[in-house]
């Protein structure tokens, strides 16, 4: 593969507020627009000896056209009294470059984002569980009691996860003190992968989503208060050199029950898929040791080598099973 530098750009729309004291104040709506092209080594792909598009549909396709959507459907009613501002991010695959760049550059003064709304992979809502994951519900003072106050008066499910920082654009803000809304309907074994295409979208639930998020947006846009950011979580990544191991899975990041990591999927032929682990399976101890949450499995999976048999328990539906994974 042979490397290039070039330059890529944010795309950005802005609608007026039409409140004279609130008009300064802003509601940003979020999606990357990049991908991973035709994949290869170091593109991220997770077929990289497949030279071969990679369409990334639900990845990030439905975020950009429920951001578009979004967008359409404001300009209509123009009746928000903060501005709103409309993001295509680019450069996301390689480091959240857009988004970064769009924080640091004061287009938008960010102390004045009132909240950023970030969606990234919402194309494939699950038809028989219909289930929403919303990240970020803690980063502002009673800002979870807000959400659940106007998803619950939809037809979908939901999971809540507090922490501000994940992997998708919305980090960028967080970081900056500005709170977040990240929404995702959850991993499969595409990601990431030629097999991305449009055919596997969910274009129904595509359309509740886009409905349920302008509720949020809209709400945010013009209610009286300012929304008071808190801390939720860190605001850096972990280390990824500390690992010697993977044990080959998607976690759930929003997974928000009392213990354990939430796995979301398990990916073909590594440790994890050919120790019998399933989607949906909830880690709650590794060697005897205790998983309470993702960071706590990151701390676990640092203490492994290559070649190590570990005992891995997990709650499936309502049973403990343990099983034995070798990396």
């Amino acid at each position: 593969m042979k490397h290039k530098t070039v330059q890529t750009q944010n795309i950005v729309g802005v609608l007026p507020g039409i409140d004279e004291q609130l008009k300064n104040e802003y509601v940003v709506m979020g999606a990357h627009y990049d991908h991973l092209g035709f994949g290869g080594e170091h593109s991220g792909s997770r077929r990289p000896d497949h030279y071969e598009i990679h369409n990334g549909a639900d990845d990030n396709a439905s975020g950009v056209s429920i951001m578009m959507e979004l967008a359409e459907l404001f300009s209509h009613n123009n009746s928000n009294k903060r501005t709103l501002v409309f993001v295509g991010f680019g450069a996301e695959e390689m480091g959240l470059l857009g988004s970064k760049h769009f924080v640091k550059s004061g287009i938008v003064e960010n102390d004045n984002i009132q909240i950023m709304l970030n969606m990234d992979m919402v194309g494939r809502l699950d038809r028989k569980e219909n289930k929403i994951s919303i990240g970020g519900t803690h980063t502002a003072v009673s800002l979870e009691s807000e959400i659940e106050n106007i998803v619950s008066k939809t037809s979908l499910k939901y999971s809540f996860s507090p922490e501000g920082y994940g992997p998708s654009d919305h980090s960028s803000f967080y970081v900056n003190d500005t709170p977040v809304l990240f929404f995702f309907t959850g991993a499969h074994n595409d990601y990431h992968t030629p097999d991305d295409d449009a055919e596997k979208i969910n274009y129904k639930g595509m359309k509740v989503l886009s409905q349920l998020i302008y509720s949020i947006a809209d709400y945010f846009s013009n209610m009286d208060e300012r929304l008071v950011f808190q801390e939720a979580g860190p605001k850096k990544q972990e280390e990824r050199q500390r690992f010697k191991v993977t044990l080959g899975i998607m976690p759930d990041y929003t997974y928000s029950a009392t213990r354990g990591l939430r796995i979301d999927a398990v990916l073909k032929n590594k440790p994890a898929s050919i120790a019998g682990l399933e989607d949906g399976d909830i880690i709650i101890k590794m060697n005897g040791n205790s998983v309470d949450d993702i960071y706590e499995y990151m701390h676990r999976l640092s203490e492994f080598n290559p070649g190590d048999e570990v005992k891995v328990k997990v709650v499936r539906g309502k049973e403990e099973k343990t099983v034995i994974v070798k990396f």
